[in-house]
């Protein structure tokens, strides 16, 4: 990647000197954005350029260069792609569409680009984008006109859209922020976001990353680089849904990815999805600041309202408003001017118009261990005051940068004071208090997050060979019968109720004297996956002549709902009452793989949508942050003086769940529902159990 980054010389394909050529955009941009390297324009027709020569084909420049943009017709890109392979220019920038974003005949363009790569060992980004820029050395090969030039900065853009990193590019330069490089990823025929990822994450230039994508091929390989990132990662992705999948295909020929499975990854690899792009533009305020490292905020504001804003953020986001220390309170009350309030946080300094007690104040903040950061509503009311409290939000940043102290801006005044800050001192602010307190969240969240989760430090040790004998014993794909699904959960460890199959109605009776009574009868059949809707369940039996009933009212229900010769028998289960009825299941992504859920168990599942997911497989840790997300399992925690339950036994099961499908790639979905956990009783127990081959 970095070979695309750091060239001295530069092609550009497809230029000519029609005022229409689209090529003529990335001249421009290059001499705008003040390339240190060498050009050379090349099109068929020949001519000048910005007083530089356009050569009419590669082979034709007086050198070789280091990397090739092209931007033709896309029918022309595989012969261009030749040409690079036969000159030995290895990194080749396709911006041209036309190719599997608008169909079959893109999509046979785009094979034979993927020969041409693997022949001559090229890399490749795009087609279908607008290149890519790094401010360092002025590389800059949109062909979409960038102006005002950017900023350089430290927040680098991974964008699958051009026009969106175009925008959101726009909106840095507009607040403030600086870019250090760019990538439109296009169609991903080569270069994919995780191997651009890393490059960032261990690029010195870059301290921030902000990642738009519409598709995901690689969700795993993704989750595995944001582990290991030191530096924050934005990831905006909204072909998460069906609204938006049809636009994205013929966009980026993107397949939407699932929402849930996209929050979970995120969750686990410490990547803050954004839903807004005005989350990232406000988070991205915060870059170059100290690491906010902790809840504590010290709110200083002229306008009463404003502080009371920003008090309300505080709660929404996390934040607490610690009392002042008595030496500071003393000396705010000393210096106002009616010595009526009595001075608390947020700090109302609107009865005070010397505005060198702002910055004598942010010194007591400086040096006070129990403040994390400082939020200044700045505010001047009038003309005359403007250049003292100028010289005073001045102080506040010199002070804050030499004391590692967090300090965020919100400009609550004319719109000219934000253009002061920004052009003047190089220092964004913040529209308003909530989008400062907000951004404030977000380095404090990334500074205090987690470890990554380690599977590898607890792995359950069922046997592997037992489970895949098991495995082999299935007719094909599809659904397991319930016993044998019963067979293989038990046998990785798993906790289940104790069964027996019945074939006839004298096993039935047999099993159930053998159990114990109660006992539950249940039809298993590999078309009845809802055996309690169907009434295929039947509960309370605690005599042989019920179980005989029973028998034969789910023979009969077999006879008339499940399809002409399908095998079914029934499970005798002893029956288990009492406790909370927990979920625990998984099923495979297409991007991220297998996934493990758990949550609110039984016949009001879909209801209650009270669900956790991460991304398998998982520690018995990990499995218990996962837990203690949904609603039940804060319950089995233990409320309003009741014992908790076993939780250690249900993230276990949970972790071997994970292990379970990840090592066994053939097992495509799995559902244990209901599980039972009893407040204040060790253990658990599965009640059914649905496992989908595939």
């Amino acid at each position: 990647m970095k070979n695309f980054y750091y060239p001295q010389k530069v092609a550009v394909i497809g230029v000519s000197q029609n005022p229409t050529n689209l090529g003529r955009g990335i001249i421009l941009n290059l001499r705008q954005a003040g390339y240190t390297g060498k050009i050379y324009p090349v099109g068929p027709r020949g001519g000048e350029i910005y007083g530089l020569r356009i050569y009419q084909h590669l082979r034709d420049l007086p050198e070789k260069v280091d990397l090739a943009a092209v931007l033709t017709p896309a029918r022309f890109v595989p012969q261009v792609v030749a040409d690079c392979g036969d000159l030995g220019i290895t990194r080749v920038v396709v911006e041209s569409g036309g190719f599997s974003e608008l169909g079959e005949q893109g999509r046979e363009l785009e094979k034979e680009i993927i020969r041409l790569i693997d022949r001559y060992n090229l890399r490749l980004i795009g087609p279908n984008g607008l290149g890519l820029i790094n401010m360092e050395i002025g590389l800059s090969l949109p062909f979409s006109q960038l102006a005002p030039v950017p900023r350089r900065g430290n927040i680098s853009v991974i964008a699958q859209s051009g026009g969106v990193g175009m925008h959101r590019i726009a909106w840095m330069t507009k607040e403030g922020l600086g870019l250090n490089k760019f990538l439109s990823l296009g169609n991903k025929l080569n270069v994919k976001e995780n191997e651009a990822l890393a490059y960032f994450l261990e690029d010195p230039g870059t301290e921030m990353i902000y990642l738009y994508l519409e598709g995901l091929e690689d969700g795993r390989g993704l989750l595995e680089v944001a582990k290991r990132a030191t530096k924050p990662i934005f990831l905006q992705m909204p072909n998460v849904v069906p609204e938006t999948s049809k636009i994205a295909l013929s966009h980026t020929a993107s397949l939407a990815t699932d929402e849930k499975a996209v929050d979970a990854a995120c969750r686990q690899g410490n990547i803050f999805r954004v839903l807004r792009q005005s989350d990232f533009l406000n988070a991205a305020k915060m870059v170059g600041q100290p690491p906010v490292k902790g809840n504590r905020l010290v709110i200083l504001s002229r306008s009463g309202g404003e502080a009371v804003v920003g008090a309300y953020a505080c709660k929404r986001y996390g934040f607490t408003l610690p009392p002042l220390a008595p030496a500071l309170a003393d000396f705010i009350h000393e210096r106002s001017r009616s010595k009526i309030i009595k001075p608390g946080n947020p700090i109302d300094l609107g009865d005070i118009f010397d505005f060198q007690v702002y910055s004598q104040v942010m010194d007591h903040l400086c040096q006070d261990p129990e403040v994390d950061a400082v939020l200044l509503n700045y505010g001047p009311v009038y003309d005359p005051e403007r250049a003292e409290a100028r010289a005073m939000a001045q102080h506040l940043i010199k002070r804050s940068r030499e004391s590692g102290k967090p300090l965020a801006i919100s400009v609550c005044a004319t719109l000219e004071e934000e253009d002061f800050f920004r052009e003047d001192l190089g220092v964004p602010t913040f529209h308003f208090p909530g989008d400062a307190v907000r951004a404030l969240s977000y380095s404090r969240d990334f500074a205090l997050r987690p470890d990554p989760d380690d599977p590898g430090t607890d792995e359950p040790d069922f046997d592997e060979q037992e489970i895949a004998e098991l495995l082999r014993t299935a007719a094909g794909n599809g659904f397991l019968p319930m016993p044998l699904a019963l067979s293989l959960i038990e046998a990785a460890g798993i906790p289940v109720a104790r069964w027996l199959a019945a074939a006839n109605s004298e096993e039935a009776l047999k099993a159930a004297s053998q159990l114990g009574f109660p006992v539950v009868l249940k039809l298993a059949a590999p078309s009845l996956l809802h055996k309690t809707e169907a009434g295929g369940v039947i509960l309370n039996l605690n005599d042989l002549p019920a179980v005989v009933a029973a028998y034969r009212r789910l023979a009969g229900l077999a006879a008339q709902h499940l399809p002409p010769g399908e095998a079914w028998e029934v499970v005798v289960m002893k029956q288990v009452s009492g406790g909370e009825e927990v979920l625990l299941g998984a099923q495979r992504d297409e991007a991220f793989g297998p996934l493990v859920a758990c949550g609110a168990g039984g016949i009001l599942t879909e209801i209650l949508e009270d669900v956790a997911l991460r991304v398998a497989p998982i520690s018995r840790q990990e499995a218990r942050k996962q837990i203690l997300e949904t609603r039940i399992g804060r319950i089995l925690q233990g409320v309003r003086g009741r014992p908790a339950a076993d939780l250690e036994a249900l993230s276990r099961a949970l972790a071997i769940l994970s292990h379970l499908v990840d090592r066994f790639p053939q097992i495509k979905e799995v559902d244990l529902n209901p599980v039972r956990v009893f407040a204040g009783e060790e253990g658990i127990s599965a009640l059914d159990a649905r496992i989908r081959l595939g």
